[in-house]
Protein backbone atom coordinates (compact mmCIF):
# COMPACT_ATOMS: atom_id res chain seq x y z
CA UNK A 1 0.00 0.00 0.00
CA UNK A 2 1.37 3.18 -1.07
CA UNK A 3 2.02 5.69 1.19
CA UNK A 4 2.93 8.52 -0.80
CA UNK A 5 0.02 11.70 -0.46
CA UNK A 6 -2.29 12.45 -3.00
CA UNK A 7 -2.51 15.49 -4.98
CA UNK A 8 -4.88 16.41 -3.12
CA UNK A 9 -3.58 15.83 0.30
CA UNK A 10 -0.89 17.74 -1.05
CA UNK A 11 -2.74 21.07 -2.14
CA UNK A 12 -4.47 20.90 1.29
CA UNK A 13 -1.35 20.91 3.20
CA UNK A 14 0.13 23.79 1.47
CA UNK A 15 -3.23 25.48 1.63
CA UNK A 16 -3.84 25.21 5.71
CA UNK A 17 -0.11 26.31 5.96
CA UNK A 18 1.42 26.97 9.78
CA UNK A 19 0.58 30.73 8.78
CA UNK A 20 -2.50 29.97 8.25
CA UNK A 21 -3.38 27.93 11.29
CA UNK A 22 -1.19 30.30 13.38
CA UNK A 23 -3.92 33.22 12.53
CA UNK A 24 -7.07 30.81 13.18
CA UNK A 25 -5.13 30.59 16.73
CA UNK A 26 -5.10 34.51 17.35
CA UNK A 27 -8.72 34.67 16.45
CA UNK A 28 -9.90 31.67 18.45
CA UNK A 29 -7.77 33.58 21.45
CA UNK A 30 -9.68 36.62 20.74
CA UNK A 31 -13.13 35.44 20.96
CA UNK A 32 -11.85 33.55 24.19
CA UNK A 33 -10.85 36.57 25.95
CA UNK A 34 -13.77 38.44 24.75
CA UNK A 35 -16.23 36.09 26.09
CA UNK A 36 -14.74 35.10 29.10
CA UNK A 37 -13.44 38.18 30.45
CA UNK A 38 -17.14 40.11 30.38
CA UNK A 39 -16.04 43.06 32.84
CA UNK A 40 -12.27 43.61 31.34
CA UNK A 41 -10.12 46.76 31.48
CA UNK A 42 -9.23 49.23 28.83
CA UNK A 43 -5.97 47.63 28.11
CA UNK A 44 -7.88 44.23 27.78
CA UNK A 45 -10.15 45.10 25.04
CA UNK A 46 -7.23 46.81 23.75
CA UNK A 47 -5.34 43.38 23.48
CA UNK A 48 -8.50 41.74 22.13
CA UNK A 49 -9.63 43.68 18.89
CA UNK A 50 -5.74 43.94 18.07
CA UNK A 51 -5.49 40.09 18.13
CA UNK A 52 -8.44 39.69 16.17
CA UNK A 53 -7.02 41.87 13.32
CA UNK A 54 -3.48 40.21 13.24
CA UNK A 55 -5.78 36.89 13.23
CA UNK A 56 -7.32 38.10 9.94
CA UNK A 57 -4.88 39.79 8.24
CA UNK A 58 -2.71 36.34 9.10
CA UNK A 59 -5.19 34.22 7.68
CA UNK A 60 -5.71 36.55 4.24
CA UNK A 61 -2.09 37.00 4.07
CA UNK A 62 -1.58 33.14 3.93
CA UNK A 63 -4.53 32.47 1.38
CA UNK A 64 -2.89 34.86 -1.36
CA UNK A 65 0.31 33.06 -0.49
CA UNK A 66 -1.03 30.32 -1.69
CA UNK A 67 -2.58 31.52 -4.77
CA UNK A 68 0.72 33.39 -5.85
CA UNK A 69 2.36 30.24 -5.93
CA UNK A 70 -0.42 28.33 -8.52
CA UNK A 71 0.88 28.30 -11.56
CA UNK A 72 -2.02 30.20 -13.38
CA UNK A 73 -1.00 33.23 -11.12
CA UNK A 74 2.32 33.03 -11.84
CA UNK A 75 1.25 33.53 -15.97
CA UNK A 76 -1.17 35.89 -15.48
CA UNK A 77 1.22 37.98 -13.66
CA UNK A 78 3.66 37.71 -16.35
CA UNK A 79 1.21 38.26 -18.81
CA UNK A 80 0.06 41.12 -17.54
CA UNK A 81 3.84 42.70 -16.91
CA UNK A 82 5.02 41.77 -20.65
CA UNK A 83 1.83 43.62 -22.06
CA UNK A 84 3.12 46.38 -19.81
CA UNK A 85 6.92 46.98 -20.03
CA UNK A 86 7.46 44.56 -23.44
CA UNK A 87 4.77 45.01 -26.07
CA UNK A 88 3.14 48.07 -24.18
CA UNK A 89 -0.24 46.63 -25.64
CA UNK A 90 -2.22 48.48 -23.29
CA UNK A 91 -1.76 52.24 -24.82
CA UNK A 92 -3.94 50.68 -27.64
CA UNK A 93 -6.96 50.47 -25.19
CA UNK A 94 -6.63 54.12 -23.61
CA UNK A 95 -9.02 56.77 -24.76
CA UNK A 96 -7.82 59.34 -27.29
CA UNK A 97 -7.41 61.69 -25.62
CA UNK A 98 -4.93 59.48 -23.14
CA UNK A 99 -3.23 58.20 -26.75
CA UNK A 100 -3.12 62.29 -27.16
CA UNK A 101 -1.32 63.31 -24.13
CA UNK A 102 1.33 60.23 -24.90
CA UNK A 103 2.17 61.21 -28.23
CA UNK A 104 2.75 64.84 -26.94
CA UNK A 105 4.87 63.72 -24.67
CA UNK A 106 6.77 61.58 -26.95
CA UNK A 107 6.93 63.53 -30.34
CA UNK A 108 8.19 66.63 -29.24
CA UNK A 109 10.84 68.78 -30.81
CA UNK A 110 14.31 69.06 -29.15
CA UNK A 111 15.46 72.10 -27.52
CA UNK A 112 18.20 72.27 -30.83
CA UNK A 113 15.08 71.58 -32.89
CA UNK A 114 13.00 75.17 -31.24
CA UNK A 115 15.93 77.33 -31.10
CA UNK A 116 16.23 76.97 -35.35
CA UNK A 117 12.33 77.29 -35.91
CA UNK A 118 10.56 78.20 -32.43
CA UNK A 119 7.05 76.99 -34.34
CA UNK A 120 7.87 73.78 -35.40
CA UNK A 121 6.17 72.03 -32.62
CA UNK A 122 2.84 72.86 -34.41
CA UNK A 123 4.19 70.94 -37.09
CA UNK A 124 4.79 67.83 -34.76
CA UNK A 125 1.20 68.47 -33.42
CA UNK A 126 -0.21 68.39 -37.15
CA UNK A 127 1.43 64.54 -37.80
CA UNK A 128 -0.06 64.10 -33.86
CA UNK A 129 -3.57 64.60 -34.99
CA UNK A 130 -3.23 63.15 -38.45
CA UNK A 131 -2.15 60.12 -36.48
CA UNK A 132 -5.17 60.05 -34.19
CA UNK A 133 -7.90 60.17 -37.15
CA UNK A 134 -6.71 57.06 -38.72
CA UNK A 135 -9.58 54.97 -37.19
CA UNK A 136 -12.38 57.70 -38.42
CA UNK A 137 -11.35 56.89 -42.03
CA UNK A 138 -12.27 54.13 -44.36
CA UNK A 139 -9.40 51.88 -46.26
CA UNK A 140 -9.09 50.37 -48.85
CA UNK A 141 -7.64 47.25 -50.59
CA UNK A 142 -7.61 45.01 -53.50
CA UNK A 143 -7.70 48.17 -55.72
CA UNK A 144 -7.62 47.91 -59.81
CA UNK A 145 -8.10 50.61 -62.35
CA UNK A 146 -8.36 49.35 -65.69
CA UNK A 147 -8.68 51.87 -68.44
CA UNK A 148 -9.16 51.71 -72.29
CA UNK A 149 -8.62 54.53 -74.08
CA UNK A 150 -10.17 55.05 -77.96
CA UNK A 151 -11.57 57.61 -80.42
CA UNK A 152 -15.29 58.17 -80.50
CA UNK A 153 -15.89 58.76 -84.46
CA UNK A 154 -19.47 60.19 -83.51
CA UNK A 155 -18.76 62.97 -81.37
CA UNK A 156 -15.00 63.07 -82.66
CA UNK A 157 -13.90 63.04 -78.92
CA UNK A 158 -10.99 60.98 -77.25
CA UNK A 159 -12.70 58.84 -74.79
CA UNK A 160 -11.63 56.60 -71.58
CA UNK A 161 -13.96 53.56 -70.64
CA UNK A 162 -12.74 52.05 -67.15
CA UNK A 163 -13.98 50.14 -64.13
CA UNK A 164 -12.76 50.34 -60.75
CA UNK A 165 -12.81 47.31 -57.80
CA UNK A 166 -11.69 47.54 -54.82
CA UNK A 167 -12.48 45.96 -51.42
CA UNK A 168 -13.77 48.77 -48.37
CA UNK A 169 -13.74 48.66 -45.09
CA UNK A 170 -15.29 50.45 -42.35
CA UNK A 171 -14.44 52.98 -39.97
CA UNK A 172 -15.01 52.94 -36.28
CA UNK A 173 -18.16 54.83 -37.30
CA UNK A 174 -19.39 52.23 -40.06
CA UNK A 175 -19.06 53.07 -43.86
CA UNK A 176 -19.06 56.11 -45.52
CA UNK A 177 -20.15 57.29 -49.07
CA UNK A 178 -18.94 56.08 -52.84
CA UNK A 179 -18.61 59.41 -54.64
CA UNK A 180 -17.66 59.68 -58.47
CA UNK A 181 -17.41 63.21 -59.48
CA UNK A 182 -15.99 64.77 -63.13
CA UNK A 183 -15.21 68.34 -63.63
CA UNK A 184 -17.51 70.61 -64.91
CA UNK A 185 -16.09 70.98 -68.23
CA UNK A 186 -16.35 67.38 -69.13
CA UNK A 187 -19.83 67.79 -70.23
CA UNK A 188 -20.50 64.43 -72.10
CA UNK A 189 -18.57 62.34 -69.58
CA UNK A 190 -20.69 59.84 -67.52
CA UNK A 191 -20.87 57.24 -64.64
CA UNK A 192 -21.99 54.04 -66.02
CA UNK A 193 -23.00 52.74 -62.80
CA UNK A 194 -21.89 51.83 -59.34
CA UNK A 195 -21.98 48.03 -57.88
CA UNK A 196 -22.24 47.48 -54.28
CA UNK A 197 -21.59 43.65 -53.21
CA UNK A 198 -21.95 42.17 -49.68
CA UNK A 199 -19.82 39.50 -48.18
CA UNK A 200 -22.58 37.36 -48.85
CA UNK A 201 -22.21 37.62 -52.57
CA UNK A 202 -25.31 40.18 -52.63
CA UNK A 203 -25.36 42.75 -55.17
CA UNK A 204 -26.93 46.00 -55.84
CA UNK A 205 -26.13 47.50 -59.11
CA UNK A 206 -27.25 51.67 -59.81
CA UNK A 207 -27.47 52.55 -62.89
CA UNK A 208 -26.72 55.51 -64.30
CA UNK A 209 -26.64 57.93 -61.17
CA UNK A 210 -27.59 61.40 -61.32
CA UNK A 211 -24.67 64.18 -61.35
CA UNK A 212 -25.37 66.91 -59.21
CA UNK A 213 -22.77 70.12 -59.62
CA UNK A 214 -21.27 70.77 -56.91
CA UNK A 215 -18.34 73.46 -56.05
CA UNK A 216 -15.58 72.27 -53.85
CA UNK A 217 -12.52 74.49 -53.41
CA UNK A 218 -13.22 76.25 -56.50
CA UNK A 219 -13.60 73.67 -59.02
CA UNK A 220 -16.89 73.13 -60.32
CA UNK A 221 -18.01 69.57 -60.88
CA UNK A 222 -20.43 67.05 -61.33
CA UNK A 223 -20.53 64.67 -58.50
CA UNK A 224 -23.07 61.84 -58.17
CA UNK A 225 -22.81 59.82 -54.91
CA UNK A 226 -24.05 56.44 -53.06
CA UNK A 227 -24.87 55.69 -49.51
CA UNK A 228 -23.39 52.89 -48.28
CA UNK A 229 -25.37 52.62 -44.80
CA UNK A 230 -28.33 50.52 -45.92
CA UNK A 231 -25.63 47.75 -47.05
CA UNK A 232 -22.86 47.82 -44.22
CA UNK A 233 -25.22 46.72 -41.71
CA UNK A 234 -23.31 43.99 -39.96
CA UNK A 235 -20.43 43.52 -43.20
CA UNK A 236 -16.96 43.54 -41.99
CA UNK A 237 -15.96 44.76 -46.03
CA UNK A 238 -17.80 45.54 -49.18
CA UNK A 239 -16.99 44.77 -52.36
CA UNK A 240 -17.28 48.06 -54.83
CA UNK A 241 -17.19 48.54 -58.39
CA UNK A 242 -17.60 51.47 -60.60
CA UNK A 243 -17.67 52.02 -64.73
CA UNK A 244 -17.04 55.40 -65.88
CA UNK A 245 -16.65 56.84 -69.29
CA UNK A 246 -14.81 59.95 -69.70
CA UNK A 247 -14.61 62.27 -72.68
CA UNK A 248 -11.79 64.23 -73.59
CA UNK A 249 -11.17 66.67 -76.54
CA UNK A 250 -10.60 65.83 -80.32
CA UNK A 251 -7.10 64.63 -79.98
CA UNK A 252 -5.90 64.13 -76.29
CA UNK A 253 -7.03 63.38 -73.09
CA UNK A 254 -6.02 64.15 -69.79
CA UNK A 255 -6.30 60.66 -67.33
CA UNK A 256 -6.03 61.15 -63.83
CA UNK A 257 -6.40 58.88 -60.70
CA UNK A 258 -5.92 60.41 -57.33
CA UNK A 259 -6.49 58.11 -54.03
CA UNK A 260 -9.15 60.02 -51.70
CA UNK A 261 -9.11 57.18 -48.79
CA UNK A 262 -6.12 55.10 -46.89
CA UNK A 263 -5.25 52.17 -49.81
CA UNK A 264 -3.46 49.66 -49.37
CA UNK A 265 -1.59 49.27 -52.17
CA UNK A 266 -2.99 49.86 -55.85
CA UNK A 267 -2.80 48.13 -59.78
CA UNK A 268 -3.55 50.53 -62.98
CA UNK A 269 -4.19 49.75 -66.36
CA UNK A 270 -4.32 51.89 -69.48
CA UNK A 271 -4.33 49.91 -72.89
CA UNK A 272 -4.96 52.70 -75.56
CA UNK A 273 -6.75 51.86 -79.31
CA UNK A 274 -5.07 52.97 -82.57
CA UNK A 275 -4.43 55.88 -83.06
CA UNK A 276 -4.17 57.01 -79.82
CA UNK A 277 -0.84 56.42 -77.98
CA UNK A 278 0.24 57.16 -74.17
CA UNK A 279 2.25 60.36 -74.05
CA UNK A 280 3.28 61.56 -70.91
CA UNK A 281 3.50 59.74 -67.25
CA UNK A 282 3.79 61.43 -63.53
CA UNK A 283 2.96 59.78 -60.41
CA UNK A 284 2.62 61.36 -57.04
CA UNK A 285 3.05 58.89 -54.69
CA UNK A 286 5.13 59.53 -51.14
CA UNK A 287 6.94 57.01 -49.16
CA UNK A 288 5.99 54.16 -50.93
CA UNK A 289 7.96 51.94 -53.84
CA UNK A 290 5.64 52.26 -57.11
CA UNK A 291 6.55 50.78 -60.69
CA UNK A 292 5.80 52.17 -63.95
CA UNK A 293 6.17 50.48 -67.78
CA UNK A 294 5.23 51.29 -70.87
CA UNK A 295 4.54 48.44 -73.29
CA UNK A 296 3.46 47.95 -77.25
CA UNK A 297 5.06 51.08 -78.46
CA UNK A 298 3.12 53.33 -75.53
CA UNK A 299 0.10 51.91 -76.38
CA UNK A 300 -0.29 50.69 -73.17
CA UNK A 301 0.72 51.97 -69.35
CA UNK A 302 0.65 49.71 -66.24
CA UNK A 303 1.44 51.23 -63.36
CA UNK A 304 1.89 48.99 -59.53
CA UNK A 305 2.55 49.66 -55.91
CA UNK A 306 2.04 47.16 -53.13
CA UNK A 307 1.94 49.69 -50.49
CA UNK A 308 0.10 51.57 -48.15
CA UNK A 309 -0.90 55.02 -49.86
CA UNK A 310 -2.47 58.13 -47.96
CA UNK A 311 -5.03 60.49 -49.44
CA UNK A 312 -3.86 62.51 -52.44
CA UNK A 313 -1.45 59.95 -53.78
CA UNK A 314 -2.09 58.85 -57.51
CA UNK A 315 -0.98 59.74 -61.54
CA UNK A 316 -1.72 61.64 -64.03
CA UNK A 317 -1.72 60.16 -67.76
CA UNK A 318 -1.98 62.30 -70.80
CA UNK A 319 -3.12 60.08 -73.73
CA UNK A 320 -2.94 61.80 -77.69
CA UNK A 321 -2.93 61.42 -81.18
CA UNK A 322 0.66 61.93 -81.98
CA UNK A 323 1.75 64.80 -84.74
CA UNK A 324 4.19 67.07 -85.62
CA UNK A 325 4.14 70.57 -85.72
CA UNK A 326 7.43 71.62 -86.71
CA UNK A 327 6.64 71.91 -90.60
CA UNK A 328 3.66 74.26 -90.04
CA UNK A 329 3.66 78.13 -89.30
CA UNK A 330 1.18 78.83 -86.17
CA UNK A 331 -1.56 81.07 -87.22
CA UNK A 332 -2.77 83.85 -85.41
CA UNK A 333 -5.70 83.32 -83.34
CA UNK A 334 -8.21 85.44 -85.37
CA UNK A 335 -7.02 83.23 -88.32
CA UNK A 336 -7.68 80.08 -86.70
CA UNK A 337 -10.66 78.16 -88.14
CA UNK A 338 -13.13 77.46 -84.73
CA UNK A 339 -13.27 73.49 -85.22
CA UNK A 340 -9.25 73.60 -85.69
CA UNK A 341 -7.93 72.71 -82.62
CA UNK A 342 -4.20 73.00 -83.83
CA UNK A 343 -2.73 72.84 -87.77
CA UNK A 344 -2.36 69.79 -89.35
CA UNK A 345 -5.48 68.93 -88.68
CA UNK A 346 -6.45 66.84 -92.07
CA UNK A 347 -3.88 64.47 -90.64
CA UNK A 348 -5.41 63.73 -87.62
CA UNK A 349 -8.14 63.09 -89.24
CA UNK A 350 -7.12 60.60 -91.85
CA UNK A 351 -5.03 59.09 -88.88
CA UNK A 352 -8.46 58.35 -87.07
CA UNK A 353 -10.75 57.27 -90.03
CA UNK A 354 -8.02 54.66 -90.70
CA UNK A 355 -7.89 53.45 -87.28
CA UNK A 356 -11.61 53.63 -86.95
CA UNK A 357 -11.77 50.99 -90.29
CA UNK A 358 -9.23 48.71 -88.54
CA UNK A 359 -10.80 48.53 -84.57
CA UNK A 360 -12.76 46.03 -84.64
CA UNK A 361 -16.23 46.44 -83.11
CA UNK A 362 -17.09 47.10 -79.11
CA UNK A 363 -14.13 45.42 -77.47
CA UNK A 364 -14.58 44.31 -74.23
CA UNK A 365 -14.07 46.99 -71.42
CA UNK A 366 -10.84 46.03 -69.43
CA UNK A 367 -10.29 48.87 -67.34
CA UNK A 368 -11.27 51.88 -64.94
CA UNK A 369 -11.24 55.37 -66.12
CA UNK A 370 -10.88 58.43 -63.92
CA UNK A 371 -13.41 60.13 -62.09
CA UNK A 372 -12.42 63.61 -62.13
CA UNK A 373 -9.25 64.53 -60.94
CA UNK A 374 -10.06 62.15 -58.22
CA UNK A 375 -11.07 58.11 -57.87
CA UNK A 376 -14.03 57.18 -56.35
Amino acid sequence: MSTKPTALAKWLLFFFSNYFWLGLVVILSAIIIDKYIPTKPFLYDVLVRTLESVGIAIVVASIFTFASGTSQFINKIQKLLQDIVVSRNFLGNIDIESKKQALESLLKPSTREEEIYSNIEDYYNVQIKEALTISEKCVRSNYYVHSRAYFDTEKKKVVVDGIYTYRLYPSKDGFGDVSVAFEEEEGDSTCEFIAVCNPDGTRKTYEHPELKALAERGQELKVTTIDLSEHGEGCNHLDIEARVREYGTDHWIMLTFKALQPTDGFNFLLRCDEPLQIRKTSVFVLDANFYVEERDDNKELAVSCNQWINEGSGLAVLVAIPHEMSNHSVPKEKDRSSNEVCPGSEALEAKIRGAARRRPCEESLVGIGKSVSEGP
